[in-house]
């Protein structure tokens, strides 16, 4: 029995240790495996693959003006054993929302790099009071023990309320992002980091939990997920989500993969397609180069190479108009005045040039502003619109609010109309009921009163008639008597008168006997 004690606390323990140790991890499918030529492929069509400078091949999806990564068209479920992921509704949202990080070019829009790990999402989290936010990570940020110090710029951000972090539609109810600089002062990083992938690398934020975004949002729907054969948009099932997230194969052959088509970067152009059509990413040019580096003088130094070269660049032309203007002058001291007109021309010419860069660099500051403006007014215009989209959502829900009181308040005072009408009927039937019963017993009374008077009429008739019959029977057997004593005298008296010698004398006595008898009879 000891022994048998002993094995079951040891399994009981071991299994709680499982369960304890058991990191949350991201794991991508096993036994599919792709390489960097696979996102090539299957991005080229829903964008334009260009050669950038720092990063090499970095993606730029062909969509609206109002795209941002991690905001447009998709919301966050929360998976078993990923937390917080982002579910793209775009075909091509497998590939950039879960692998590798984005950033932000002035005059691109927002770009995408490719990278090896799988994550639910590769962004930073912020919380506090009514506000959860979520921001891209930019190229070369790690998510390790120190991640905590990394904040993005203020307009990679996207907050929305706490309590539509667990909705299909949060994408209607994010705040607008004029409004960042102030949520970012009331909130803070939500460091709650970790998990690894099935080969041990990789961080990945998991975002708030679960507990703390169900006080604001009740109970959330955990869903499993379940990986899909194919490329192709997230879809989310009633109690699942099917995505496509195969591991990258790493290791230096990925240098000799390439997109079929790529475009070399060139900002000039880009500042002219921009300028040219409305396609790009949102907000694309509204951020001053001083307002960039005001907020992201923290980061990585990254996002100053550009400024760097084009400090190299300038340092450049310096340089070759310095000795230029060296040999000009050399030129000058070895063959006279009549170099003098060809060196004031190249000056001047050089001077037009600087004056020209001056005009354009004016220009293109006026064409920044006027983005800004236009960027600014289709924001404030984007906002009235939303605002007013939910003005009319709380107007139509109020309405059917109403229309569904209206219709209790009209269903309960049906129901009481019924029921009064109920009670009515059942009062007025039990009425009914009883004034037919009275008229019963009355009727049966009379009926009886009737019939124990026909009796009783009938039983006088049958004792008067007895009455009578008897009466008659009495004086019948009356008469019959007298006329038997009659009988009786008139036999008798002849035989007195022939009887003996007083026949006379009896006779008188006869006839005075016989005028007796009839007088009493008579007085009978």
């Amino acid at each position: 029995m000891k022994r048998l004690i002993t094995t079951w606390s040891f399994g009981l323990f071991l299994v709680l240790a499982l369960s304890v140790s058991q990191k949350v991890s991201a794991q991508p499918r096993v036994g599919v495996s792709i390489n960097f030529q696979t996102f090539y492929d299957e991005l080229s069509p829903y964008g334009e693959w260009i050669d950038y400078p720092d990063y090499g091949y970095t993606w730029r999806p062909r969509v609206g003006s109002d795209f941002r990564p991690y905001s447009t068209n998709g919301s966050w479920v929360y998976a078993d054993n990923d937390d917080w992921m982002w579910a793209s509704d775009y075909d091509w949202g497998w590939a950039p929302f879960h692998y590798g990080r984005w950033f932000y070019d002035p005059m691109y829009g927002w770009l995408w790099v490719p990278g090896y790990e799988w994550s639910p999402g590769w962004v930073a989290w912020r919380g506090g009071g009514d506000y959860y936010g979520w921001a891209p990570l930019r190229p070369g940020i790690s998510i390790n023990i120190g991640f905590g110090s990394y904040n993005p710029p203020y307009d990679y951000w996207t907050f929305a309320p706490c309590r539509y972090m667990g909705s299909r539609y949060i994408n209607r109810y994010y705040y607008p992002y004029r409004n960042n600089v102030t949520i970012i002062n009331n909130t803070t990083i939500i460091n709650n980091y970790g998990g690894r992938n099935s080969r041990g690398r990789g961080y990945y934020t998991n975002g708030p939990r679960r507990t703390d975004v169900e006080r604001y949002a009740g109970r959330i729907q955990s869903v499993r997920v379940r990986d899909a054969n194919r490329p192709g948009r997230t879809s989310i099932g009633r109690n699942e989500v099917s995505v496509y997230r195969p591991s990258v194969q790493r290791g230096n052959d990925n240098s000799r993969y390439a997109p079929r088509s790529v475009q070399e970067y060139d900002r000039n152009a880009a500042r002219a397609e921009r300028g040219n059509s409305n396609r790009g990413n949102v907000e694309a040019g509204r951020r001053s180069e001083v307002t960039r580096g005001r907020y992201e003088n923290n980061n990585n130094g990254i996002d100053r190479r550009d400024d760097r070269n084009n400090a190299g660049r300038s340092r450049g032309n310096r340089e070759v108009t310095d000795g230029r203007t060296q040999d000009g002058r050399a030129v000058e001291n070895n063959t006279g005045g009549r170099q003098n007109d060809a060196i004031r021309q190249r000056r001047g010419t050089i001077e037009n040039a600087r004056g020209n860069d001056a005009v354009s660099q004016q220009r293109d500051q006026q064409m920044r502003q006027q983005r800004d403006q236009q960027m600014e007014a289709r924001r404030n215009q984007e906002n009235t619109q939303r605002m007013e989209q939910a003005r009319q959502q709380r107007n139509q829900q109020m309405e059917a609010r109403r229309n569904q009181e209206n219709t209790q308040r009209m269903e309960q005072a049906r129901q009481q109309r019924d029921q009064q009408m109920e009670a009515r009927r059942n009062q007025e039937n039990t009425q009914r009921m009883e004034q037919a019963r009275q008229q019963r017993d009355q009727q049966m009374e009379a009926r009886r009163n009737q019939e124990n008077t026909q009796r009783m009429e009938q039983a006088r008739q049958q004792r008067d008639q007895q009455m009578e019959a008897r009466r008659s029977q009495e004086n019948a057997q009356r008469q019959e008597a007298v006329r038997s004593r009659e009988m009786q005298v008139q036999r008798s008296a002849p035989q007195r008168s022939e009887g003996g010698g007083f026949s006379r004398g009896g006779g008188s006595r006869g006839n005075d006997g016989g005028g007796r008898g009839r007088s009493e009879n008579g007085r009978r």
